[in-house]
């Protein structure tokens, strides 16, 4: 730590504070016990976060027990994933009179989280000796049953997600081996109440699983019964760096800040050896020890594909020797169908990534970079720091956990649009090199073939509305954030109209890929709420599309204006001059730079836009 201080304070001094702070971050770790994870908070305060443009996030946390040290660790990591962060904390043990009261501190910090810090302690569930399993059952039932309540109450008062912890399991087993073949044992009312509480999650709401972090950390060393009755510390300090690490994770998730894409080399990463100087035959996978761990690797790579994170390639290779393992390797568990972009050539890494991340039309912030060689690691943190790139471990049979243990792909929600994604990125990839045959784009658009369905929310669409809302970034005017809660009380209000846009051509179905949240501020003005859209259909004239439905939509209704804001981020330049493109005139700019309004007269507007896109009923 004094080497890593040391070259802290020459980074700030000769390079700046957004340098040093990379540089912070890069080297941390969540595992480290409390005293270091401390200093590197102390390095972290050195730091003018002005110059960071860090997102502001007010997050309340209601504890059962003493958070005053996780705090401070807890703000570190957050700043990691982009948040500068304001705290709210209730005073020990008041978690029902601070959500119940109105007038409460909670609800005039307007908190964007209210986290309900509880642990198993809190999980009073009188189970008698004997009781059958469906006796307490009905008493784990109504438990969850009234944390639901509570929750009911944040969400109707406020505009903020709720974090509730489920409930870690304790050392001590009364009947021992035994514990679990008892309904009545702790242990047993411990993971019912686990599994219903998940099971019953209300939209708006997400569960942390502090059993699962128990367990990381290890069970012998997460309760420090000396800082429970000394000061009422639930887990032992030396957690909190890899408690605050997790949870900031999350949150970045739930503000759509998850990773999305993962690159991958190839040699001595996904198999071993160089397949150009090993040949088909030579290269290690499936056959003894590493080679059952690159096909356990790869097994965990395809699942992640599986659940919605793009997989791309970016290999040194001849591309005809790099693919021949996916072609006809009996033991690779990779197929090419498996790749959005596979890159292999001997062109520099960086350089690739950014060409990878062009054509997925993606941030660098949304990749994760794998590979075996530290000097390639090295380059790319060098060219490319907005990238995460994980120190693989020396030994392939670590590769697997080393991944998982960072939870860069952190999710709150699954839906079909996931399941088919790096399909449909791959489909687009397919696309881009189709354009490359057409001299005019006209000519391009047209032989797409596309169709377009517009239809208002619905119940059936409302997971995929809701992760769009939440995880676009680019195409997002003004990055306004909802939960499903939010969204079913917008399409229930009538001052409210919503549309969301389906699109597929010739290469196939690019599912719900934008939508509308529409305000009815008077009789004579509409004004955009929300408007995202995912980067896969950029340039294929979807913004136009809608343009001409909400200027159809907005004559219809009888509204005289369309009205519109601009809210500029890191993220969103791509759209900054959408409204004047689209033949919106800026109203005024205002006092904040990052801030401009639009208005677009319906009674004086242009004809609609030109587009090579039909509309189609919905079947």
């Amino acid at each position: 730590m004094k080497k890593l201080k040391i070259e802290f304070k020459e980074i700030i001094r000769e390079k700046g504070h957004k340098e040093a702070f990379d540089f912070l971050f890069q080297n941390s770790n969540p595992e480290l016990d409390y005293p270091e994870q401390y200093k590197l908070y102390k390095l972290f305060n050195s730091i003018s976060c002005e110059s960071l443009r860090l997102k502001k996030i007010k997050i309340a946390i209601l504890p059962s027990c003493t958070v005053d040290h996780f705090v401070d660790i807890f703000k570190f990591c957050l700043a990691g994933e982009g948040f500068d962060a304001e705290f709210f904390v209730a005073e020990f043990d008041t978690i029902d009179q601070t959500i119940l009261d109105p007038n409460s501190g909670l609800y005039s910090f307007e908190p964007d989280v209210v986290w309900i810090f509880t642990n198993y302690r809190d999980v009073k569930i009188p189970a008698d000796a004997g009781a059958s399993a469906e006796e307490v059952d009905l008493l784990v039932e109504e438990s969850v049953d009234g944390r639901i309540e509570l929750w009911k109450t944040i969400l109707n008062r406020t505009d903020a997600v709720v974090l509730q912890n489920n409930a870690d399991q304790p050392l001590e087993r009364v009947f021992g081996n035994f514990e679990s073949n008892v309904p009545w044992g702790n242990v047993s009312v411990l993971r019912s109440y686990n599994m219903t509480l998940a099971r019953k999650t209300i939209s708006g709401v997400t569960i942390f699983d502090l059993d699962y972090i128990s367990g990381v950390f290890g069970k012998v060393r997460w309760e420090d019964s000396r800082y429970w009755y000394h000061s009422k510390h639930a887990f032992s300090m030396d957690a909190i760096g890899l408690l605050a690490f997790h949870a900031s994770r999350l949150i970045a998730s739930i503000k759509g800040l998850a990773k999305k894409c993962l690159v991958l080399d190839l040699d001595n990463t996904l198999w071993g050896g160089v397949i150009g100087d090993d040949g088909l035959n030579g290269i290690k996978l499936g056959n003894g020890a590493i080679g059952e761990a690159f096909v356990d690797f790869q097994k965990y790579v395809k699942k992640l594909k599986d659940r919605g994170v793009i997989l791309a390639v970016c290999s040194k290779n001849e591309e005809a020797n790099a693919k021949l393992p996916f072609e006809k390797h009996p033991d690779m568990q990779l197929k090419l169908d498996d790749i959005a972009i596979f890159v292999a050539n001997w062109d520099n890494k960086a350089e690739n990534i950014k060409k990878i991340a062009d054509s997925l039309n993606i941030g660098l912030n949304s990749i994760v970079f794998v590979d075996d060689n530290p000097v390639e690691r090295n380059l790319v943190r060098e060219f490319l720091p907005e990238v995460s790139i994980p120190e693989l471990p020396e030994d392939p049979v670590d590769y697997k956990s080393c991944l998982g243990r960072h939870s860069y792909f952190e999710t709150i929600s699954f839906s079909n649009e996931d399941e088919s994604r790096n399909d449909m990125y791959r489909k687009n990839y397919e696309r881009k090199k189709f354009q490359q045959t057409f001299t005019d784009i006209s000519g391009y658009l047209k032989s797409l073939e596309m169709e377009a369905i517009v239809q208002p929310f619905d119940d059936f669409h409302l997971p995929r509305i809701t992760q769009l809302i939440n995880k676009s970034n680019q195409f997002n005017l003004t990055t306004i954030r909802y939960s499903e809660n939010d969204v079913l009380k917008i399409m229930k209000d009538n001052n409210f109209a919503t549309f969301y846009f389906k699109l597929k051509d010739r290469f196939g179905d690019n599912g719900l890929i934008s939508l509308l949240i529409l305000n009815k501020k008077s009789s004579e003005e509409l004004y955009i709420d929300t408007w995202v859209m995912s980067c896969r259909v950029l340039s294929r004239g979807m913004e136009e599309f809608i343009q001409n439905e909400l200027i159809a939509f907005g004559k219809q209704e009888g509204f005289s204006r369309i009205s519109a804001k601009y809210i500029a981020t890191s993220k969103n330049e791509l759209v900054k001059n959408l409204y004047h493109k689209l033949g919106f005139t800026m109203e005024k700019e205002m006092k904040d730079p990052f801030v401009s309004d639009w208005v677009y007269s319906l009674e004086n507007g242009e004809n609609e836009c030109k587009v090579f896109i039909k509309r189609m009923n919905n079947t």
